[in-house]
């Protein structure tokens, strides 16, 4: 009995470490009071961004807000853009706003809202009420884990106003909370894109060798920054005479004590393999 109490109790702590987290710190407040007396159920049904993936399929628990800090983190790119799928539970006359902490300042601006209803637009009533949106990370977003906010709320007046699309709370008054509705936080991972280097890019077709025709020392060098990988000397007879990995756009090879005669140099650089002929005088 006392195995399987310990077993329970190790189970119950395992879940309550992996759980989400009904803290928004250090970003503002964004429940719901449900203060008209009665209870009404605008929630968040699934959210699809990117590779994010979360179906809830409940609002939950009160005040409605919740951190899914539990799930697997995403990568977005910047200067890049993903589908924004999100399914509602419409009970009310409800708008709903997306916010992406860009510059991670713990604030989300005015200019950082996504995706969203304005004014005295409204998501349409019904139980999978569907919204698919392009949302784009913009070149200049901060790079790292960065928090996002969804929220569906239900006008305390009915009439949609901005103060419904704000991404917090009016104020810590529970007069000013939104009634009802749910608040999910995110939190994704944005990095810089990957510029392609001139190794992966750069299609070096060709290679220099100076001087050739020439003797003693040779310089070779690629007509782009792509670093020489390997280079093999051969004589006609098709000896391997010299071999080098330089890791450089340029590279000295020294055949001062090679005889006269139609060398030829096999060079590797950007995952290609280039030849050509060298005349020792």
């Amino acid at each position: 009995m006392r195995k399987l109490f310990l077993f329970g109790c190790t189970l119950l702590l395992s879940q309550f470490a992996s759980a989400q987290s009904s803290n928004p710190a250090p970003y503002c407040n964004a429940g719901f009071d449900d203060a008209q007396g009665f209870y009404v159920d605008d929630h968040i049904n699934s959210v699809n961004f990117g590779s994010l993936n979360n179906a809830s399929n409940g609002q939950y628990q009160a005040p409605h807000y919740v951190f899914y800090n539990n799930l697997p983190i995403k990568d977005f790119i910047k200067d890049s853009s993903y589908n924004l799928n999100l399914n509602f539970k419409v009970s009310g006359g409800c708008g709903y706003g997306v916010w992406i902490d860009f510059n991670r300042n713990n604030t989300f601006e005015a200019n950082e809202k996504v995706a969203g209803t304005t004014g005295t637009d409204m998501l349409t009533l019904g139980d999978n009420t569907i919204v698919n949106k392009t949302v784009r990370i913009p070149a200049d977003a901060a790079t790292g884990n960065t928090r996002m906010r969804i929220r569906i709320v239900e006008d305390d007046n009915h009439n949609m106003t901005s103060t419904s699309q704000l991404p917090c709370n009016a104020s810590n008054s529970d007069l000013d909370v939104m009634d009802w509705g749910e608040t999910e936080d995110y939190t994704i991972n944005i990095k810089a894109k990957q510029v392609p280097s001139a190794v992966a890019t750069s299609l070096v077709s060709s290679f220099s060798i100076t001087p050739n025709p020439g003797s003693g020392l040779f310089q070779i060098s690629t007509q782009a920054a792509a670093p020489i990988e390997a280079i093999a000397v051969y004589n006609l007879p098709g000896q391997l005479i010299f071999t080098a990995k330089p890791l450089a756009p340029q590279a000295t090879i020294d055949l001062s004590t090679q005889p006269k005669g139609l060398y030829i140099i096999k060079l590797r650089c950007a995952q290609q393999e280039l030849t050509q002929k060298l005349i020792v005088q």
